[in-house]
């Protein structure tokens, strides 16, 4: 590939993943306002209640739990499947900056490296050409082993908060409205169920051996 045309690839590319960037950071926003409204809504309706009808109030609390775990896991799936498209990214761009004479402690060779370490060992080390670093990162792409640590933490958190807001509609179960609460029950679950769904199809940390499996695969062609 010659200077001209992977300075135009990489330029095209980049906006691509800028563009998929800012649709995890819009959807994220839009995660946290919703469950914002939600809670704030009917927390608040469920205070006005407790003077009144007390078991009206239980009511409130078993929507905004069903709404905010649908909402939870809807948002992880989507997370998941933007990021692996911009994961799919990263081949191409180390390829045209490598073409560039970018060095590796830069760009994206550079911001791979400190968002997930391991990669370090592929990007910076002498054992693969530029060619096959890039062709190990897309093996790496569809082995789903591209992902971050922080989003294993925010997954770990997301579960935590499902699961405490179907035990919040388990404990409410007698107090409300039958139809309501196996309503609430099953939002939960379906939460629960995408969120578990977006786990298993996430980009995950890459482990030593699949770094090494890349290592060996495309060192030895």
């Amino acid at each position: 590939m010659d200077s001209e045309d992977a300075r135009v690839l990489l330029q095209s590319t980049q906006r691509v993943r800028t563009l998929w960037a800012g649709v995890i950071s819009r959807d994220f926003v839009y995660a946290v306002g919703l469950n914002a409204a939600i809670w704030t809504y009917f927390l608040q309706a469920y205070v006005e209640s407790l003077a009144s009808k007390p078991s009206l109030g239980f009511s409130y609390l078993a929507v905004a739990a069903g709404l905010s775990s649908l909402i939870l896991g809807l948002w992880r799936v989507f997370t998941s499947h933007t990021y692996g498209r911009i994961a799919g990214l990263y081949p191409d761009l180390l390829l045209c900056e490598q073409s560039l004479g970018v060095e590796t402690n830069q760009g994206t060779a550079g911001y791979l490296s400190r968002t997930i370490p391991r990669l370090s060992r592929i990007l910076s080390g002498e054992e693969l050409n530029p060619n096959q670093k890039s062709e190990a990162v897309s093996f790496l792409a569809r082995k789903k082993s591209m992902g971050r640590l922080s989003h294993v933490v925010i997954d770990i958190t997301v579960l935590a908060v499902i699961v405490g807001m179907f035990v919040l509609c388990i404990s409410m179960y007698s107090k409300i409205q039958f139809s309501l609460a196996i309503g609430s029950i099953i939002a939960t679950l379906l939460g629960f169920l995408l969120l578990l769904f977006s786990m298993l199809s996430f980009q995950r940390y890459p482990s030593q051996a699949v770094i090494s499996e890349a290592i060996t695969k495309y060192e030895e062609e």
